[in-house]
């Protein structure tokens, strides 16, 4: 499902070059000129192995992508509903009423491991009862969709109500929508990724302090030494250039 796509993308050409010395026209993949080309290219179920060659000798792909790209050649190219490729797949399973079909289709043709097959029939299981889904298709869309602080709550209830948040975070999660609530700001950042790189900086510390204390979402013990470091840091301490504990 992935390879036309991510293959495309990885050959967009930057200067007329890529990593690896990868240049336009590309001999190996039919001669395509560009980003589109390669992508028609390799959408082609003719070319598959070809691509699927091109890009295991570049490493192109992660060993997931790869994995995954190989499968979908084994189930002849074609997906649920007839789609092909990421795009087409990823907008046909993104409806709810697909969601069955499509979970199927990778179980079937071992495109999901346990932990993403359990989660994805507790979702199911969770539209059944009537649980409503957040408004967003795909995980991608849905990543940022749920970043957003008007959304949080949206998304925040349907994973409790589905099961596919773990417990421990739940506490937590409850805490962030109380404070948002209250008119606490958050951090300018979304996702645990963006926002651990984005609240490590000095200059975003403060205010991604200030938004734990007021959330309640720091022991005492941890907030007591947080406060002295904002305390120092405004009084002109520079803190050490370094990241995480």
């Amino acid at each position: 499902v992935v390879m036309g796509p991510a293959l495309a993308q990885t050959l967009q050409p930057q200067e007329q070059k890529m990593p690896g010395d990868i240049q336009y026209p590309v001999p190996e993949l039919g001669n395509c000129t560009s980003k589109e080309n390669c992508k028609a290219f390799c959408d082609n179920s003719k070319n598959i192995e070809v691509c699927l060659k091109f890009a295991e000798e570049r490493n192109l792909l992660s060993p997931e992508e790869l994995a995954m790209a190989k499968k979908f050649k084994e189930a002849g190219m074609v997906g649920p509903g007839g789609c092909k490729g990421q795009s087409e797949c990823d907008n046909y399973c993104g409806e709810q009423s697909h969601m069955e079909e499509c979970m199927a289709f990778a179980i079937k043709n071992g495109m999901t491991d346990p932990q993403k097959q359990q989660e994805s029939e507790k979702i199911l299981a969770a539209i059944k009862k009537g649980v409503k889904m957040p408004a967003c298709k795909g995980q991608q869309e849905c990543d940022k969709y749920c970043s957003s602080s008007e959304h949080m709550e949206e998304c925040i209830n349907f994973s409790i109500e589905a099961g596919i948040m773990d417990p421990k975070k739940q506490d937590e999660a409850k805490k962030v929508l109380a404070a948002i609530k209250k008119g606490v700001k958050m951090p300018a950042c979304n996702g645990q990724e963006e926002c651990d790189a984005y609240c490590s900086s000095a200059e975003h510390m403060e205010e991604c302090i200030t938004f734990g204390i007021e959330a309640g979402m720091m022991p005492e013990q941890e907030k007591e030494k947080a406060q002295k470091m904002l305390a120092a840091m405004k009084q002109g301490i520079k803190p050490p250039a370094c990241r995480g504990e």
